[in-house]
């Protein structure tokens, strides 16, 4: 069966990253779709997941390093590239903290930035067939509070939804977070940032 095109996010207010990525990349099966507006971008991970997640943290740090731990959270499979400013040392901490698994200094060399995007798309492991889907703004909710130790009902009353749709939210996150237990969705969600692990 023929491999499925990867599908690459580039997240930023300058264009030359995916002016250099387009063309570099024309040999592999990818597509590169890019983004200014955080909604935009999150609206489209929502319906549509992609491979990598490539965010230009330059001159929009503290918007990006939101951008990192929302993508983090909603589809926690996804590597995550980061570029920063040169000798941005601080900045790359911070965005490994958001959940970055490789950062790269500007100006980016085409073929630094080539052999990095190789290799995320190359350990970039394919979620589970439960959890294509990246989790809703709602389920995130959702999962907030479970974390936080409350019952459906609880919830229900919180976000003003019936009991039956919490527990369908409840169904979704499992299946889609790929947990078989309420024990393995902690340790799901620990790796997704949602708990600070213990000290």
């Amino acid at each position: 069966m023929e491999e499925s095109p990867k599908r690459i996010y580039f997240f930023g207010k300058e264009l030359e990253v995916p002016a250099v990525l387009e063309p570099a990349l024309t040999s592999y099966r990818t597509s590169i779709r890019s983004f200014s507006e955080p909604e935009d971008c999150l609206q489209e991970l929502s319906e549509r997941p992609c491979d990598l997640f490539i965010i230009d943290l330059d001159g929009c740090e503290a918007e990006g390093l939101e951008m990192l731990t929302e993508v983090r959270r909603m589809a926690p499979w996804v590597p995550m590239l980061a570029l920063v400013q040169r000798a941005g040392v601080r900045s790359a901490v911070r965005a490994v903290k958001a959940g970055a698994d490789d950062c790269l200094e500007k100006p980016v060399q085409g073929a630094r930035l080539i052999e990095a995007v190789e290799m995320q798309l190359g350990q970039a492991a394919p979620p589970a067939a439960g959890a294509r889907k990246a989790l809703t703004r709602m389920e995130i909710e959702v999962l907030q509070r479970i974390l936080a130790g409350k019952t459906s009902q609880d919830i229900s009353v919180e976000l003003h939804r019936s009991k039956r749709t919490i527990d369908v939210h409840r169904k979704n996150i499992m299946r889609k977070l790929d947990a078989s237990s309420p024990v393995d969705l902690i340790r799901r969600a620990l790796g997704m940032g949602f708990i600070d692990p213990p000290k």
